[in-house]
């Protein structure tokens, strides 16, 4: 995961969301390429600008002692931790009640009616996208180059025969470039996977185990361990 969009983590959380629902679907090489693309966005988002706002809430309470800040991403976050500063100081005001049996906006307002030398301000902010280097935010991919080298050329034949074809009339919606192919590494259904050369199964499994999102083939790139090379 080069870069961060909105569309990155969407089509990955959604991926997420799939493994969750039906587990027992995901093969486990599968699996690992998930967990792959999971760690490498955890890490990616944790070093990178933030490419989109962020809306936050936020709190300060006025108080003898100075002045106790807080924020959260939701307002319910963010009152439940002002409701913890009233249940810590619910005995200096005159209320019989059991805070812990209160919810959080009953704590807060209870305890702020009764403490006239306290006093609580609310606000909801927005953070601004750190501005790109570009001036925009460019559509990027996560992709590997192999080698042309790693399909034979009957399977070269075959994908300059698919990319002559209407897209819906492909077993995959590959497209040609200049010295090979761009091809998504996307689990194949089983209608499609006997149209599918073991070749080049082998290299969309490669490419989906390592995070990928496609494979880009190319006259001139280097070939990979553990993929068959073919002599052209």
């Amino acid at each position: 995961m080069t870069d961060t969009s909105k569309r990155d983590l969407a089509r990955l959380l959604t991926r997420a969301r799939r493994a969750i629902e039906d587990p027992a679907r995901l093969v486990e090489h599968d699996r690992a390429a998930l967990l792959g693309a999971l760690a490498s966005a955890e890490t990616h988002v944790a070093g990178s600008p933030m490419p989109w706002s962020l809306e936050i809430h936020i709190a300060s309470v006025e108080h003898r002692h100075g002045l106790n800040h807080y924020v959260a991403l939701t307002s319910a976050e963010l009152m439940s931790e002002v409701a913890a500063y009233c249940r810590e100081c619910w005995t200096e005001i005159s209320d019989a009640r059991d805070p812990a049996t209160l919810d959080d906006e009953t704590v807060a307002s209870s305890y702020f009616d009764n403490r006239e030398d306290e006093h609580l301000s609310t606000d909801r902010i927005e953070l601004g996208a750190s501005p790109p280097a570009a001036g925009y935010l460019l559509e990027t991919g996560w992709y590997c180059v192999l080698a042309n080298a790693h399909l034979s050329t009957s399977t070269a034949d075959l994908l300059d025969q698919w990319c002559s074809k209407e897209a819906t009339d492909r077993p995959l919606n590959i497209a040609s470039s200049i010295y090979g192919w761009f091809v998504p590494t996307r689990q194949i259904d089983p209608g499609t996977h006997d149209q599918l050369p073991d070749d080049l199964l082998a290299a969309i499994r490669f490419g989906r185990e390592r995070g990928f999102d496609h494979i880009l083939f190319d006259c001139d790139a280097g070939t990979a361990d553990g993929l068959p090379v073919h002599s052209w």
